[in-house]
């Protein structure tokens, strides 16, 4: 079964040269990879924008540094960040597969996060 993305698209049909790692690789490092699940440490730096990219797997994300971020799809509108309201750090998302998009960091501060994710989908 494949996951439903954000968008409704289904991410089999993702570019994969898109993936974050291949397009954007300065800012998605795998920590841990296996059949099951890849973990990957995503860093922003102060008044950077990362390049456009995708996440095909569903996750969950662990924000432990969270700044000021604005999110855009794949034709540069700006799409609303999954954050609650009100949170402690580290703030736990739990994610569909994110289709293209791409983050800027508008703070003077690094954003910092660590995402798991899911390549056969959520467990049960």
């Amino acid at each position: 079964m494949t996951p439903k993305s954000m968008d409704g698209t289904d991410p089999a049909t993702w570019d994969p040269a898109m993936d974050a790692l291949a397009a954007a690789p300065r800012h998605h490092q795998v920590l841990y990879e296996d059949d099951l699940i890849r973990v990957v440490s995503v860093s922003i730096a102060p008044g950077e924008t990362e390049p456009a990219h995708h996440h095909r797997w569903p996750s969950v994300f662990v924000i432990d540094r969270l700044v000021k971020l604005r999110d855009f799809n794949g034709k540069g509108e700006e799409i609303p960040l999954p954050i609650p309201d009100a949170f402690e750090l580290p703030l736990t998302i739990r994610m569909p597969p994110q289709p293209l998009h791409y983050v800027r960091n508008e703070d003077a501060t690094a954003f910092h996060g660590t995402r798991v994710e899911f390549k056969q989908g959520f467990p049960h």
